[in-house]
């Protein structure tokens, strides 16, 4: 069966004065998937975001939403950008729901049953008549992304959805993205700089560096394509700098914590966990515990882009 494209963008471009956003991309998001568009600050995340929006207008480039030029198909688009002004601060998250619905030419009592029931989905139904300046961040945010589907649009641009959120929001996010994806058949375009969320609720990603795509492939493939085995490896003392710049110069990938006290290591034979451990008893380097890790996405978000974002 064919699969439906619900995003298409091709050789899209877009600078501001010398500064290249974006520089020629293209990539395709599967419709009912979760696609996640990563990258360092000022990778082009954003720009690409407001450009399908049509907020942005590239200088080169297509941007098709469902085979139709996204100039004439704003319908088909909610989003959710960063920060926490994508609602009014001085209305209640009902009053929110009510109001962008409105917008979209939507009301009447199925209207208010979809709020109801969105709001009740969200777990804010005892915040529904609280002004939303006065709920918590992970609040606002969980308003913001039912704002998207109190609209009914078949795609969902999401601009850092997780940012500054506590762990049980976080939790909360990740697990309402992942039920919209399979139960309500939505496109998801998410942007993100937390790589657990990715590797959790993605299906594919869009890697950008310097306004480039890099990567372009499924979390699964890329997982495999980077599978190696990493070791963390925590230490007696800090590690001196003149240990660690030694360290970096050999020919293994290793990892260092801020205050130098552990380090991890990926290597591709067992074998060479043991020149390491001799490597490190040849400085005095002194190990309090040593145990391998599982390959995580981070890592190869890391190795994808040179370490940037890190």
């Amino acid at each position: 069966m064919r699969k439906i494209q619900a995003i298409e963008i091709n050789n899209l471009t877009k600078d501001f004065g010398k500064v290249k956003a974006i520089d020629g991309i293209s990539f395709d998001v599967e419709k009912g998937s979760i696609c996640g568009i990563l990258g360092p600050n000022g990778s082009g995340k954003t720009t690409t975001i407001k450009s399908i929006c049509n907020l942005i207008i590239p200088d080169k480039g297509d941007i098709k939403i469902f085979g139709k030029d996204n100039k004439n198909a704003t319908e088909h688009i909610s989003a959710v950008f960063e920060g926490n002004r994508n609602l009014y601060w001085r209305l209640t998250p009902k009053e929110n729901l009510r109001y962008f619905a409105g917008i979209r030419g939507l009301g009447g009592k199925n209207i208010e049953k979809s709020i109801d029931q969105l709001l009740d989905r969200f777990n804010l139904s005892h915040k529904k008549n609280t002004m939303v300046n006065n709920l918590s961040r992970g609040m606002q945010q969980k308003v913001a992304i039912a704002m998207t589907l109190v609209c009914n649009t078949e795609i969902i641009l999401l601009d850092e959805p997780t940012l500054g959120l506590d762990v049980q929001s976080y939790m909360d996010i990740k697990d309402i993205l992942k039920n919209i994806a399979s139960t309500m058949d939505k496109t998801i375009l998410l942007s993100t700089h937390n790589m657990n969320l990715v590797q959790d609720v993605c299906q594919d990603v869009v890697i950008l560096n310097e306004g480039k795509i890099v990567a372009k492939d499924s979390v699964e493939a890329l997982m495999d394509m980077f599978e190696s085995m990493t070791y963390e490896i925590i230490l007696v003392e800090n590690l001196e700098k003149e240990d660690k710049n030694y360290l970096l110069n050999l020919d293994y990938e290793f990892y260092f914590d801020h205050n130098g006290s552990k380090m991890e290591v990926d290597i591709l034979e067992f074998e060479e966990i043991y020149e390491i451990i001799e490597i490190l008893r040849n400085r005095d380097i002194f190990i309090k515990e040593i145990k391998q890790k599982d390959n995580n996405f981070e890592r190869i978000y890391l190795s994808i882009t040179n370490g940037e974002g890190e």
